[in-house]
């Protein structure tokens, strides 16, 4: 029974180690050409545009081990993320954070948050006359609150994201093992949420 546990932590250890590296080919891709074009056109965008790539790629370098980080951490890199998203897809796409959050005394699993955001732009068409609007939200009862308006695409998109669907499966799977607690998702025609429980920092 031993072995078949360590199996299985293995196999969702590199379940999830392939889900962070899914952020590499095409995002960066996509990062450069919209740093070569803002380069020109709006130089102290690109400063902060560069700002906010080298922070996302820190933070991949530094937590990609890392089994647990404080929701202020985790919440930075989002914020970094999301920057660099909103500006590719200007007008077309945003995500609101809260204002205030005690985020020290939780903890949550490293690439939650992108891969979640990945998740809704994968499944989800945008425009500027109706845009996709990610909400990131704490609740009372200990849980984060990842919505989105609910406008599907008639096929996935497989390229401007990452692993979509197999991201959140990864999520769930890794939540209900490392935690004991379950990632819970709500769809409605109008809105698709995903709730994820947060840990006490120390518990």
């Amino acid at each position: 029974m031993r072995g078949e546990n360590t199996l299985s932590d293995n196999h969702f250890q590199a379940q999830f180690t392939a889900l962070k590296d899914q952020i590499s080919p095409h995002f960066l891709f996509n990062s450069l050409s919209v740093l070569s074009s803002l380069v020109r056109k709006d130089p102290d965008l690109s400063e902060r545009f560069i700002d906010h790539l080298a922070k996302v790629y820190r933070y991949l370098l530094e937590h990609r081990d890392d089994d647990y980080l404080t929701l202020a951490t985790e919440l930075d890199f989002a914020r970094s993320y999301a920057f660099l998203l909103e500006v590719r897809f200007v007008r077309k796409f945003r995500v609101d954070f809260p204002e205030a959050v005690s985020a020290d005394d939780f903890t949550l699993l490293p690439f939650t948050l992108q891969l979640l955001i990945e998740n809704a732009i994968r499944h989800n068409r945008m425009s500027a006359s109706e845009p996709l609007i990610v909400t990131v939200a704490r609740e009372e009862n200990d849980y984060l609150r990842v919505s989105n308006n609910r406008q599907l695409r008639s096929q996935p998109d497989t390229l401007s994201a990452g692993t979509g669907t197999r991201s959140l499966a990864g999520v769930q799977q890794r939540y209900a093992m490392l935690t004991g607690r379950t990632v819970q998702v709500e769809e409605t025609e109008l809105a698709f949420s995903v709730r994820i429980p947060l840990q006490k920092s120390g518990r």
